[in-house]
This record gives C-alpha cells, structure tokens and sequence, in this order.
C-alpha cells in the first residue's frame, strides 16, 4: 500500500469488522459460529487474510454482508498479491520446478501424513479451533507433489525428525512409512543426517526450503513467527551452500531409506 490508499483486502477486512460491530458481536463470538480461531477473524478484519470460500455462506447469513463485498472478493481480493508472510511462498512453492529443503526437528509438510500434521499444529495449540482448516490447507499444498509436471523434491533431513514422537506410535510409523513410499518416485530424494555424524551447520538453524522457479531461485527460512521469504541472489546462495553442506553430511539416498525404515520398525504397536 501507498500512502492512506487502503487496499482490497484491507476494504473487505473494514467492512467485516463494521458488519460485526452492527451486530454487536465480539471477534469471539463470531468465531465460535464457524468455529474458528479469534485470532483468524482479526486476520479477516485487519486484511492480513480473507475468507476461505467455504466460510463466505456462513460470514454473509451471519453478518448480512452486502454482494458487493462478496464481488470485491472474487473479483479482487482473491488475485491481490498477499502479505509476504502468507501467500508468496506458497505461490513460489506451487510453481517450482525443484524444491529442496532442510527440516531439524518434524517431517516436511510437503510430506506429512493427515495424523502427523494434526499433531503437528496441534503443538502449543491446546485447542485450536481452526484446527482442521488448517490440516487440509497443509494437504491442499500437497497437491504440488503429484501435479502432471511434478518438481524435483530434494529433502534433507536430521535423524531426529526419525525418532521424535510425534502423535504417538502409530502415527509416526505410517508417517515413516509414507516416506519410504514416496522415495520410490523418481523426482522424490529423501536423506537423513545420522547422529553419529555429530554437531553440523543445521543443529542450531531453522527449517529452510529453496525454489527454483524459471532458472531463479527463492528460499524460505522458517521461524517461530511465520517464517521469511528471502529474494536477495546473495541471500539466497548463501542458504543453498548451506543446503548443500547438509546434503553433503547425510547418508545416500538408499541408506537413509533403511535408516527410516529402521526407525519405523521400532514404531511397531
């Protein structure tokens, strides 16, 4: 945004908070209607994020909004570039044509099971509300996997990510075991750091994944906010050499699928 110029999103996000002051609801009990997050409808009203299509239905019978807002939001809203943090990766992601990516600590989303992604964002999240919203957004992005084009999937991963419960017994062996399975596609590389391999450049980072797109590459950093898209080319260079330091100190490819499989044997129930 420009100067005072409010954005589409911004106008859309105005116009729901109005609508529920109208109604003299709080954000709180708008987002137990749906049910939601509180904090996603703040989303809503701030324009940080839109509605998903399936809760415009619901949005419009509860608040009354006007057809123009649900034009604006079709017409607009849904081509308008969003915040960094939220869409441009994403986008990035989906028209990648190599994708490689370091994960410390859990299972790339990329590949995650439905249990195991549950779990996962369920962490530090007692209750969330907008729980499986969440999970089939993480599904939904699976989709780039098994496009007619797919990208090459290239991830590095520590042991710890192997050995970690998460979601309990069973979730992690179908978890481990769906990552034996998805090796066996040609663009699918998995690889795993041992631990005997020690102290290396990923202990003490984040998860991190590079795009290339059309010959340029983009990189994701996660963080414990929302995570960062980075575009600068000396940036970018920097965090593939160290991809590439990493993927130089795990097993190959087919040692580090016996070592997963290994680690979902002694998942067994």
């Amino acid at each position: 945004m420009s100067g005072n110029r409010m954005t589409a999103r911004q106008f859309v996000g105005r116009e729901i908070r109005h609508a529920r002051e109208s109604k003299q609801l709080t954000r709180a009990e708008l987002a137990k209607t749906f049910p939601v997050s509180e904090s996603l409808v703040a989303s809503w009203e701030s324009g940080r994020l839109i509605p998903k299509t399936e809760y415009l239905p619901h949005l419009t019978g509860i608040l009354g909004l006007p057809d123009v807002i649900l034009r604006i939001l079709d017409d607009l809203v849904s081509r308008e570039v969003a915040p960094e943090w939220l869409d441009k990766w994403t986008r990035a992601e989906s028209d990648s044509s190599a994708l490689l990516t370091f994960e410390p600590l859990v299972v790339p989303g990329l590949l995650q099971t439905e249990d195991y992604a549950r779990a996962v964002l369920r962490l530090g999240k007692p209750a969330p509300l907008d729980l499986e919203g969440q999970v089939s957004a993480r599904l939904a992005r699976q989709k780039v996997l098994t496009r007619e084009d797919p990208p090459l999937y290239h991830a590095v991963l520590d042991e710890a990510v192997i050995r970690r419960p998460v979601g309990g017994p069973a979730t992690m062996r179908d978890q481990l075991m769906r990552l034996v399975d998805l090796s066996r596609r040609d663009e699918i590389i998995i690889q795993v750091i041992p631990f005997e391999v020690g102290a290396h450049a990923g202990v003490a980072g984040a998860a991190i994944v590079l795009a290339n797109i059309n010959g340029s590459e983009v990189a994701y950093v996660d963080n414990a906010l929302r995570g960062e898209v980075v575009e600068k080319p000396e940036d970018v260079a920097a965090i593939r050499r160290l991809w590439q330091m990493l993927s130089a100190k795990a097993l190959h490819e087919d040692a580090s699928i016996e070592l997963i499989m290994k680690a979902a044997e002694s998942w067994e129930t």
